[in-house]
């Protein structure tokens, strides 16, 4: 037990110098920062500044948005459609062995399915810039054409449509090459059913891509309450950024903490 405990006191002794030289590092990063946002704020004025992000949001929300809903969809199937043909022909001239060219159509197949989630976490996007614009602005002389507005409410359907369609397309290319993974992208249990076909191979991978994806999450989450927590102070932005990006933050610890614990006491099944 002692030599246990000289290794824990050992570890924790060579890791402390690199963790005090970060945290003094942050420290004065901080504080230079602190003193770089009050020296701007004294300077004078900054609500030029700020009606320059607002006449930027204006444009954004009346002459960019909805294009840009119409244009995600078009570009997505520009995209996905080709490499989907050209997987699916290669699946049809596959031996069945060659694990060289089922690793090479399973990389096409997730290299789609990464466009499509990409695509419709912009489209989510441009629907809330979109919707904001629509309604603070109605009644006004700058009120978008209610034309408009519902043409980006159809394209935000329609990309929706389109990368269910485009991820089942990829599912079903998954199962020729896997005859043993079970699920449909229609199915509100897919997830699961998925992961419950995978091998422990494929499920090790999973797991570390979760925790890829929790790490930055983190990441994320403190850069965004950092910049929210200035723009509090600079542009008077009040405390729901912050707010919305810390629920965001506590939720992906609770979860990861919570698993932990559960998938700890059933033996690892979840």
């Amino acid at each position: 037990m002692s030599n246990d405990n000289d290794a824990i006191r050992q570890a924790n002794k060579k890791a402390l110098p690199k963790f005090l030289a970060i945290m003094a590092v942050c420290m004065v990063g901080g504080v230079i920062l602190g003193i770089a946002t009050v020296s701007l704020m004294s300077l004078g004025d900054l609500r030029g500044l700020g009606d320059m992000f607002a006449a930027a949001g204006l444009f954004l929300t009346n002459e960019v948005a909805v294009w840009l809903l119409i244009a995600v969809p078009v570009l997505e199937l520009a995209l996905c459609l080709p490499i989907d043909r050209n997987a699916r022909k290669r699946i049809g001239q596959w031996d069945g062995e060659d694990e060289r060219v089922s690793d090479e159509i399973e990389n096409r197949l997730s290299v789609c399915i990464w466009i499509g989630s990409l695509a419709t976490v912009v489209e989510f996007f441009l629907l809330s810039v979109l919707i904001s614009g629509f309604v603070s602005r109605a009644g006004t002389q700058e009120m978008m054409p209610p034309l408009v507005f519902f043409g980006g409410l159809a394209a935000f359907l329609a990309e929706l449509i389109v990368c269910v369609a485009i991820q089942q397309r990829m599912v079903d290319a998954a199962k020729k090459l896997a005859p043993e993974k079970q699920g449909s992208v229609y199915d509100v249990k897919f997830a699961q059913k998925w992961l419950a076909s995978c091998d422990e191979a494929e499920r090790a991978m999973i797991g570390q891509c979760a925790f890829k994806a929790y790490q930055a999450m983190t990441w994320a989450c403190m850069a965004l309450w950092l910049v929210f927590a200035l723009g509090g102070m600079i542009f008077d932005l009040g405390f729901l950024p912050s707010l919305a990006v810390c629920v965001v933050w506590g939720t992906g610890q609770v979860a990861y903490a919570y698993w932990c614990w559960k998938l700890g006491q059933s033996g690892g099944k979840g």
